[in-house]
């Protein structure tokens, strides 16, 4: 026979190990089972945002909200952070680095670095979102369509962000949200089409099982692998039609100032 005991802490009582150790243990045993066959990968959080410099020669800042990852078995949460920049027309990956933990006498450790980068995530390193930002230029997340997504300056890409999934990673919710008001907004769309939108609009997240079934059986390709770049391309050439502006040329040259 099992107990399920949750510590009081009523006044006048004296606090026990055994109390202090039911409030560790909880929320970690609870996100074991809720995460166990889960990716390492984003959770929640993350935005990103630009706050231009005031005066001249002075630098900007990218700002990175709080957020969670669920890395090796855990859920690791990062505040906010901010971070001075002057890299203009270069191409940034903004990322989390989560070196390996280690032990002290009261506490397991992992240093976390929020960091901005020219080129691909490293291998403990997760991709929170990219962008060309011009001198002068806000950066935008008002995505007008799918194609927007990767416009080539001032707009933040989220098409590569790892996040946190059964099975495997999966791609960002937003992008999925926005593909899935596309499709309920065309007439024309399949009833394959119409169930995975709402599957979409309904889910914080979407599997990455679920995804690729559904973009094979719907382009007529065998089941495979896709890399997020790939899934997009897909995405984007499902909505087709659907999508207000998807026939607009994709803006590849810059500078471009918003």
């Amino acid at each position: 026979m099992q107990n399920y005991a949750e510590p009081l802490f009523s006044k006048g009582r004296v606090l026990k190990r055994e109390s202090l150790e039911a409030l560790r243990d909880f929320p970690g045993g609870l996100a074991k089972l809720a995460f166990a066959d889960w990716s390492n990968g984003v959770l929640y959080g993350f935005d990103i945002s630009y706050e231009a410099k005031e005066r001249e020669n002075e630098n900007g800042e990218v700002v990175i909200d709080a957020g969670a990852v669920w890395y090796e078995g855990q859920v690791i949460l990062t505040a906010a952070e901010t971070i001075p920049f002057r890299a203009y027309e270069q191409q940034i990956t903004v990322c989390l680095r989560i070196n390996p933990g280690v032990y002290t006498e009261d506490f397991y450790v992992r240093q976390l670095e929020l960091r901005l980068k020219n080129g691909e995530p490293g291998n403990t390193e997760l991709e929170l979102g990219r962008f060309r930002l011009s001198e002068g230029a806000r950066l935008r997340k008002d995505y007008r369509d799918l194609r927007d997504c990767r416009t080539a300056y001032n707009t933040l890409d989220i098409t590569q962000i790892p996040y946190a999934g059964p099975g495997g990673v999966t791609v960002s919710p937003t992008l999925l949200r926005m593909f899935a008001n596309i499709m309920m907004e065309n007439m024309d769309a399949s009833e394959t089409d119409i169930q995975f939108a709402l599957l979409c609009l309904n889910q914080p997240l979407v599997s990455r099982e679920c995804l690729l079934r559904y973009i094979c059986r719907r382009l007529g390709e065998p089941f495979r692998e896709f890399s997020h770049s790939e899934i997009y391309e897909r995405l984007v050439r499902i909505a087709g039609a659907g999508g207000r502006g998807m026939g607009q040329k994709r803006r590849t040259q810059g500078p471009a100032v918003f």
